[in-house]
């Protein structure tokens, strides 16, 4: 997972540099917070390797490029499911019988276009769901231009 995608290795680790450079007394830990989440630096730092008690201006060249690798690169296993009684389902919405499924125009509005999870549409979680909103939004985004 990339989770820098607007930034190539080499922009990252500029960024990162500049980042070292102002928080140079900082420790290590407490020196993402203007480019991770806060929940997310705990959790980079282990993966890291590098001693979160570290003081920033102390940390190697080749230490930061393992980061910068890790933030273009961090891999991600399933080890488990977490068993249906905790599946996500989302049910109801606008019948598909109502919708021109071409351009996602609504059959009884005038120049209503529907998409996403208001669409009584039923499957799978797990990124189904996520697609079935950028489709169905990017159909009926493109449709609505040209009526």
């Amino acid at each position: 997972m990339d989770l820098k995608p607007a930034l190539d290795f080499e922009t990252l680790d500029k960024r990162l540099q500049s980042d070292f450079s102002k928080y140079s007394n900082k420790i290590f830990k407490n020196s993402l917070s203007d480019l991770l989440p806060q929940k997310m630096i705990p959790v980079i730092v282990e993966l890291s390797g590098i001693n979160p008690g570290k003081k920033v201006n102390e940390i190697t060249r080749e230490e930061r490029q393992k980061l910068v690798k890790l933030l273009k690169g961090l891999e991600m296993r399933v080890s488990s499911l977490l068993g249906f009684e905790t599946a996500i389902v989302t049910s109801g919405g606008v019948s598909l019988k109502e919708i021109d499924s071409k351009t996602m125009k609504s059959k009884l509005i005038g120049n209503l276009f529907l998409a996403g999870e208001i669409i009584d549409l039923h499957g799978p979680t797990g990124g189904y769901n996520l697609q079935l909103c950028w489709s169905t939004g990017y159909l009926a985004g493109q449709s609505s231009a040209r009526f």
